[in-house]
């Protein structure tokens, strides 16, 4: 029987290699030695009586059984860690793991939370601050809210709440910048970027886009600071270094304690809005329906 416990043990350590085309990388991935790598790759050829990989000085490539074999064996493990993860969940199914941008989750979403525990106690909530990339179908989530273009297979999306742009500075800064009225007059001033606002964004997306609805295209968006979190760049605004993009949902406490102010009133509906995406499969869990119906209220207020 070819399906022995052995080179059953191997497929993943080839499924390892043939993604990252490294016996190395897949040992550090797997935490076991480069050796015990290269044995067991060189144990699945010996059973399958072919060569998987090229052994080259410096790298390994598959050859063309090893892409057909490795198309097989990545589709076949997810399958399995797909189905182990919905048998894991239905045997704790009052635990979900939330996956938030950083900025989101501290000026957004956490503040509410005491809200959600006080209605929702059996729900317990695993929250994970990250943004960017994320393969759906290695996800390690069972709800998300991103900013997003386009559909992701396996995923489900709704849309949560549109989000608009307005820039924003301290007070202190509008005393001391005090020729700014009109939006071409930001010329004069520091930009505050967050340079990753979604995936795939350019570092002066959001400045970019509300400059030209706004007709101030003479102003230039590629100049001021750049940081990787919309909240780091309203901390350069508290500390009065220049004018930051805020996010109408990120923003309204600091407007609220007159810690922050709106020079301009020209709010513009940013390109992308948040959505909510989770799993197809788990569409009808009561858990996650019951965590949307509440993101759905609070995004509502």
């Amino acid at each position: 029987m070819f399906l022995s416990s052995s080179t059953l043990a191997s497929l993943r350590f080839f499924e390892a290699a043939a993604r990252l085309l490294s016996f190395k990388e897949a040992a550090l991935e797997l935490h076991v030695t480069q050796g015990a790598v290269s044995q067991q790759i060189k144990h699945l050829e010996e059973a399958l009586g072919c060569k998987l990989f090229y052994r080259l000085p410096r790298q390994v490539t598959l050859t063309e059984e090893g892409r057909r074999f490795a198309s097989v064996v990545e589709e076949a493990l997810q399958s399995i860690e797909r189905e182990a993860r919905n048998l894991a969940v239905s045997r704790s199914s009052t635990d979900i793991r939330v996956r938030v941008g950083p900025s989101f989750a501290l000026l957004w979403l956490i503040p509410r939370l005491g809200e959600f525990y006080a209605a929702h106690p059996q729900i317990k909530l695993f929250i994970t601050a990250a943004y960017g990339y994320f393969d759906p179908a290695r996800r390690e989530f069972d709800l998300a809210i991103e900013m997003v273009k386009g559909r992701l297979p396996a995923l489900r999306a709704e849309s949560l709440m549109d989000e608009y742009l307005v820039p924003i500075c301290s007070p202190e800064y509008l005393k001391t910048h005090t020729f700014l009225k009109h939006p071409k007059d930001l010329a004069r001033c520091t930009l505050l970027h967050d340079a990753h606002a979604w995936t795939g964004a350019a570092a002066d997306a959001e400045w970019r886009h509300w400059l030209r609805e706004v007709g101030a295209p003479q102003v230039d968006s590629t100049k001021g600071q750049f940081f990787s979190l919309a909240n780091l760049s309203f901390e350069a605004a508290l500390s009065h270094q220049g004018v930051a993009m805020g996010r109408g949902a990120l923003i309204g406490e600091f407007l609220e304690a007159g810690k922050l102010v709106t020079p301009f009133k020209q709010r513009i509906k940013s390109p992308l809005r948040y959505c909510l995406l989770y799993p197809k499969e788990l569409a009808d869990r009561r858990e996650i329906r019951t965590v949307i119906a509440w993101l759905r209220e609070q995004a509502a207020g």
